[in-house]
């Protein structure tokens, strides 16, 4: 009867380890591979590691054939160790992919100048900056111009300055999806005939690109802030709470031609400043391009004896990377 009994409990513990290992090695489903898969392509370990875990507690049935699947790939991602006693090559401890990693950046640097020469001599230069890094999730946007104009005055007297006007722009994005996201934007600018000493906005707020793709992308961003701007001639201070909202589009038309139209707008209860960017590109080379754009700027209140309105059309060499 014993006997009996301990070849029935072995019958049962043999096949439910039988009907385990069946499920531990048997393929996973169709759809989970997918999402593996998905986040093999980004080439980022803690994409693939979120994935995972994601992916192992919807199929836990097949969890550690998941786990396999994908620490196999991290660890084929994973640098080298060095070897021992190799001093001179220390391993470093950012993997790319921290809020800081030091990825490659990607963006734009833009220059153009004019010189006439005759009855009015008149000389202008024009400098942009433009870039973006993203890391775990963060975007890195960065840009910076200085623009600067002189004439003699129709040839009478000494040449005067007619535009003098720098500033730097910093955003950080949190991408909490594909499309949406989340940031902080900082901002300074001095425009010597704007009536301002400078402008200091500090804000957050949220974006959105309603279409995304290589050819198409259109997106729109906003949120409050505070806008700090000292007069130049009574010296009173303009410090009031803000509203910010910016929207960019990009086409490209063509192989080698790209449509760009940018507009941001600072409201504040003393005055709305807005900004209107319009840009043709052409390509030359590889990294070189030609840029034809025109940028519309409008205050609906400005300091006492300014107008509310500039406008500048300039064509520039443009340097991709």
């Amino acid at each position: 009867m014993r006997s009996t009994i301990l070849l029935c409990a072995a019958s049962v513990a043999a096949a439910t380890f039988t009907t385990a290992a069946a499920q531990d090695t048997a393929p996973m489903p169709d759809i989970a591979q997918a999402l593996l898969n998905a986040a093999y392509e980004t080439g980022s370990p803690n994409e693939i590691e979120a994935v995972k875990k994601a992916v192992a507690q919807v199929f836990p049935d097949y969890a550690d054939a998941i786990n396999a699947n994908a620490n196999q790939r991290i660890a084929a991602l994973a640098p080298a160790e060095p070897a021992s006693g190799d001093a001179a090559k220390p391993s470093s401890k950012n993997d790319g992919t921290g809020l800081f990693a030091l990825r490659p950046w990607k963006g734009k640097i833009q220059a153009g100048a004019s010189l006439a020469s005759g009855n009015t001599d008149n000389l202008a230069i024009g400098v942009l900056l433009d870039a973006s890094r993203e890391a775990a999730g963060f975007t890195h946007n960065v840009t910076g111009f200085f623009d600067i104009a002189e004439s003699n005055n129709g040839g009478i007297g000494q040449r005067i300055v007619t535009q003098k006007r720098w500033g730097a722009a910093y955003q950080l994005d949190y991408n909490f999806s594909p499309r949406s996201y989340s940031y902080a934007r900082f901002s300074y600018e001095e425009d010597q005939f704007s009536g301002f000493d400078y402008r200091l906005f500090a804000g957050a707020g949220l974006g959105h690109f309603f279409y995304k793709s290589e050819p198409f992308t259109w997106k729109i961003e906003g949120g409050p802030g505070f806008r700090y701007s000292p007069i130049d001639d009574t010296r009173d201070i303009d410090q009031n709470f803000a509203a910010f909202g910016a929207t960019e589009l990009d086409w490209v038309i063509r192989d080698g031609v790209t449509f760009e139209q940018d507009v941001n707008s600072t409201w504040t209860s003393s005055t709305t400043t807005v900004q209107s960017v319009t840009a043709l590109t052409t390509s030359l080379m590889d990294g070189l391009a030609t840029t034809l754009a025109f940028e519309f700027r409008y205050e609906t209140d400005p300091p006492l004896g300014r107008e509310n309105a500039d406008k500048i059309v300039r064509a520039s060499l443009v340097y991709g990377f």
